[in-house]
């Protein structure tokens, strides 16, 4: 059975302009083409009809390539929740980022594999969820930032053998944790803490396996080694140098900086369920600035971005709003999350813009989102695989949750 959908605008993320009376016609999770309205007229399709709104636009799913779905806020008791309930937490904020318009994540990181057995659930369709990218433990110096969930490595074997326990599992790409964090006790956000030779043997055995790496680093030297070992994304970036942004440009590689992280700890710290400390607080204020400067200059010299939200669910927007409150353009905000991030995850054959052959992940927003990006929180349906998931901020139930992957 087809499909068309219908809406007064589209936004084109190859152009980057909004164009006018254009419908979309799927059939079996795919996008046939996109025409004039008016030539669907008598198309023997089912209608997703949006034309009863003038500001009702069309565009490509979301995608939010930095986030953590075992993470439901800044909380240190959640690093000693068990198994079965951080897999329900990961469930609970898939869904709170498919309502927000989200069809694809990339996970960055879970203790025990729960990030594999929750890709494995909607790859069965036992669970719905966004379209979902893993990369198992994250490789973590001993003792280092994140080791709740990591893999502890000392040596460049011992970082091979790590790399390749997360291969067999099938994940989708490799994560290592270079320096410490803003939460970092056993270090600071400047300070490397794998050695040069252990991200390199790091990244020679993903490489050599055709996986990507990612890396947090928020600074210092450790961004340096990393970039010299090839890696494909930097996850932070909080203090980078013109070196770092001018190897960046040079090597293509992408930067994810995550900036409403440590931003909503500066201004909602305080009111956590558990609240911060006053010192968390002020350090991530200071160091919100100097992310600021570093996001300015990276963008400025043509570094490739993409967007991610890292420990929240559901505020992508969020992202944006920060993006462009800092010089970014509202159209380049929104490549961020579409075509972008589709090229960063090398699904760009896939999703990120509405073309015949792709995908059918599509979002419906009440608004001009290159006008404003803050209109892609007006979420009117989100379309799956083909398939309407979500109308007017509540679920479509599903025919059969079984049977039914969105892989």
């Amino acid at each position: 059975m087809k499909t068309v959908i219908k809406a007064p605008m589209l936004f084109d993320a190859i152009s980057g302009k909004v164009e006018r009376d254009k419908a979309v016609l799927i059939e079996d999770g795919k996008i046939l083409k996109v025409e004039k309205m008016e030539n669907c007229a008598g198309c023997d399709a089912q209608s997703l009809d949006f034309t009863d709104r003038a500001n009702s636009c069309v565009m490509p799913g979301l995608i939010d390539t930095h986030l953590h779905l075992a993470h439901g806020g800044f909380d240190a008791r959640e690093k000693a929740d068990s198994d079965p309930l951080i897999a329900h937490r990961m469930y609970h904020n898939g869904m709170r980022n498919l309502l927000s318009g989200v069809t694809t994540q990339r996970d960055c990181g879970a203790k025990n594999h729960i990030d594999v057995a929750y890709k494995e659930g909607l790859r069965l369709g036992l669970i719905d969820g966004p379209r979902t990218l893993v990369c198992g433990q994250p490789i973590v110096a001993t003792g280092g930032h994140c080791t709740y969930m990591g893999r502890q490595i000392d040596g460049p074997t011992e970082a091979m053998k790590a790399v390749r326990e997360q291969l067999q599992v099938r994940v989708d790409f490799i994560k290592l944790m270079v320096t410490g964090g803003v939460s970092t006790p056993t270090g600071y956000p400047t300070t490397p803490q794998m050695t040069r030779e252990e991200i390199e043997a790091c990244v020679r055995i993903a490489h050599n396996n055709e996986k990507s790496v990612a890396v947090h680093g928020e600074g210092g030297i450790g961004i340096d080694w990393a970039l010299d070992a090839g890696i494909d994304t930097l996850e932070h970036g909080i203090y980078l140098t013109d070196k770092h942004i001018g190897q960046m440009v040079e090597q293509g590689t992408w930067y994810v900086p995550t900036l409403y992280a440590i931003h909503s700890i500066a201004l909602e710290g305080a009111s956590e369920p558990v609240p911060l400390t006053q010192s968390m607080i002020d350090k991530c204020a200071a160091a919100y600035e100097e992310h600021a400067k570093s996001f300015k200059r990276a963008y400025a010299a043509g570094v490739k971005i993409a967007g991610g939200t890292d420990y929240k669910h559901g505020v992508l927007v969020e992202e944006l709003v920060l993006m462009t409150s800092l010089g970014m353009k509202n159209v380049d905000a929104l490549y961020c999350v579409t075509k972008n991030a589709a090229n960063l995850l090398k699904l760009d054959a896939e999703i990120g813009t509405i073309e015949a052959g792709k995908r059918a992940d599509i979002l419906v927003v009440s608004g001009d989102p290159t006008a404003d990006v803050k209109n892609l929180q007006n979420v009117r349906a989100v379309i799956q695989n083909g398939r309407e998931v979500v109308r007017d901020g509540r679920l479509k139930p599903s025919t059969s949750y079984l049977y039914y992957p969105i892989q």
